[in-house]
């Protein structure tokens, strides 16, 4: 399951997220270069606090841009910089591991590794599974269509379309439950959000769900001239957050404790800013 490990310092890291469009986990020259953004993060505290010790194991998906991607082996991306600043703040060591979106809170639950993180929602049903630090990140519904689909008011108007879907994902279940035709052969799975994005780029499938913030960055890095997001369905606010094991209440207090430091002192909105520059 797992793929390969490097050990991050307890400091934030720089870091140059040459973020990727690519099938599977192999990526080409060029779409690193095109998914890239601008700057890489440089939001460190000026405090420093002595490692208390404790290494905890990290566990991921090896391509989730903009929130946790590998570039040659290393981890870039929003939710590492931001684990590095808790850890920063906390005086705690992370190592990273990487395996399939299916097995990330399996992996927990098992105890083969002790945070889960990279775009996980917080819902009811994974909290019986696993317990969460605070919200991450806030980000609502999305869903990206080829361009002439653009003027649908409903769900109801996308049924029966060639869907993109994923499984392991919160949008799954909506997905089967919203926009299947009767026989349910319309909904097609892809191993990443980026086969997803371009599978409606490309014509191939012509809906998605998604998260705004990641359907959004992919849209600003590969162009929009052939796609569309539905403005008018509302969806309900949702948040990303870390799994951690059940009851494991010492780590929880942790991350939420160095959460809202990294909230206090701007750090969390500088790296915010890195990716997301509005």
């Amino acid at each position: 399951m797992i793929l390969r490990r490097w050990k991050a310092i307890p400091w934030v890291l720089s870091s140059a997220l040459a973020l990727v469009a690519c099938d599977g986990t192999h990526q080409s020259q060029s779409a690193q270069k095109s998914a890239a953004p601008e700057s890489p993060s440089k939001a460190a505290s000026t405090e420093h606090k002595v490692a208390s010790g404790k290494v905890y194991r990290v566990i991921t998906e090896d391509v989730k841009p903009p929130l946790i991607t590998y570039v040659s082996g290393k981890p870039t991306g929003f939710e590492y910089d931001v684990l590095q600043a808790i850890a920063e703040k906390q005086g705690l060591t992370f190592e990273y591991d990487i395996t399939t979106r299916v097995n990330l809170l399996p992996s927990i639950v098992d105890g083969k590794a002790d945070i889960a993180a990279g775009a996980i929602t917080i819902t009811e049903e994974r909290a019986k599974m696993v317990d969460f630090s605070d919200p991450v990140l806030d980000y609502t519904t999305a869903v990206l269509v080829s361009k002439k689909l653009a003027g649908a008011k409903s769900m109801a108007d996308l049924r029966g379309k060639q869907v993109a879907s994923r499984k392991g994902t919160v949008y799954e279940q909506m997905a089967i439950d919203e926009l299947a035709d009767a026989k349910g052969d319309n909904i097609r799975y892809y191993d990443s959000v980026w086969l997803q994005v371009k599978s409606v780029l490309n014509g191939t499938e012509e809906v998605m769900l998604g998260d705004s913030h990641i359907l959004e960055y992919y849209i600003q890095q590969h162009g929009n001239e052939q796609v569309a997001f539905v403005k008018g369905i509302p969806f309900p606010k949702e948040s990303y957050g870390f799994a951690i094991k059940k009851g494991n209440t010492e780590l929880q207090k942790s991350l939420n404790e160095g959460l809202a430091a990294i909230k206090a002192d701007g750090t969390y909105d500088k790296i915010r800013q890195t990716y997301w520059q509005k």
